[in-house]
């Protein structure tokens, strides 16, 4: 399912939108419902180059000088984000109001905005018929997982699998299935890109292999590839957050309240794509603590993912 582009970030996208000459500082970040500094961060993500504004001091207050007519700007919203805006503004032409006309104009004739939206319908249908393909299969084998079937996986080289499926996780950077082979207990790994179909094998044995040697041959894989390290995030309103990223391998979890109420984690994980787009559904609610190559790498994945859509 997709996600909704949230509402404060649409909020604050309104207002700017509204702006027209210079504004204090102040009162910009009270009308975005900020702080002035993190006024200033979302500034500077929405106009990147700086064209079209201006922030400059005079009187000991700082000031924002928006010049609409000259904006070229970035979004700062994820390519599900992108979708919903789409949505948004073309899908129902007949309730305009005001304020959605022109920024429709601004987005049809803001060149690097314009070739997003452009791409859009077509980035839309492929995403959904791969996520929701994709999907299908983990929802399929994750029930064989819980129930204890006995599948038949085959491949798009011919080759068939008959299988106990153990584990569904992101493993070097793809989504994985571990399994223990039916005929002698072995536990093999089947890329799901390389599944074309799977079907239930009517059967009354069960699998040999226990939870405890799943995990270690998880564990021995990714040291063996490098693939492992040890993150340790400092996670804000945890009651609120999601704490375990779907279909990662978390080997020794720890975690710990500190005195203000914030939680240490920690966890062997896989550094990948996904592992970085749940980080980015946690927000300002998630702080990086170690190790720093992996938040090196996490920015540049961030600044990469901008880029992409911008």
């Amino acid at each position: 399912m997709k996600k909704s582009m949230k509402p404060d970030v649409w909020n604050k996208l309104v207002v700017l939108g509204e702006k027209q000459g210079a504004i204090r500082l102040s009162d910009l970040a009270l009308e975005m419902g900020l702080g002035p500094e993190e006024t200033l961060f979302f500034l500077r993500q929405v106009f990147p180059s700086g064209t079209g504004i201006e922030i400059y001091h005079q009187n000991s207050e700082c000031w924002v000088d928006i010049k609409g007519e000259e904006i070229q700007y970035m979004l700062p919203l994820s390519p599900a984000e992108w979708m919903q805006l789409h949505q948004m503004l073309y899908a129902n032409k007949t309730a305009d109001t005001q304020v959605m006309h022109s920024l429709r104009k601004k987005v049809t004739e803001n060149g690097p905005i314009k070739v997003v939206m452009e791409l859009l319908n077509q980035l839309e249908l492929w995403d959904q018929e791969l996520n929701e393909s994709e999907q299908q299969i983990v929802q399929q084998l994750d029930t064989a997982i819980v129930e204890k079937q006995l599948l038949c996986l085959a491949t798009g080289d011919n080759r068939t699998f008959i299988v106990h499926p153990c584990r569904v996780l992101h493993l070097e950077g793809q989504l994985t299935l571990i399994a223990e082979d039916s005929s002698d207990h072995c536990l093999v790994v089947v890329p799901l890109k390389e599944v074309k179909e799977i079907s239930s094998v009517p059967s009354s044995k069960v699998p040999k292999v226990s939870p405890y040697e799943v995990e270690e041959f998880i564990s021995a894989i990714r040291a063996m590839n490098e693939k492992e390290t040890r993150l340790i995030l400092k996670i804000h309103d945890p009651g609120t957050t999601n704490l375990f990223p779907e279909h990662h391998f978390l080997g020794k979890p720890c975690m710990i309240t500190n005195p203000n109420g914030d939680l240490i984690w920690a966890a062997y994980v896989e550094p990948c794509e996904a592992l970085y787009d749940w980080l980015l559904t946690l927000g300002k609610n998630v702080e990086i603590l170690d190790p720093v190559k992996f938040k090196d790498d996490y920015l540049i994945y961030c600044e990469e993912k901008l880029r992409k859509i911008a």
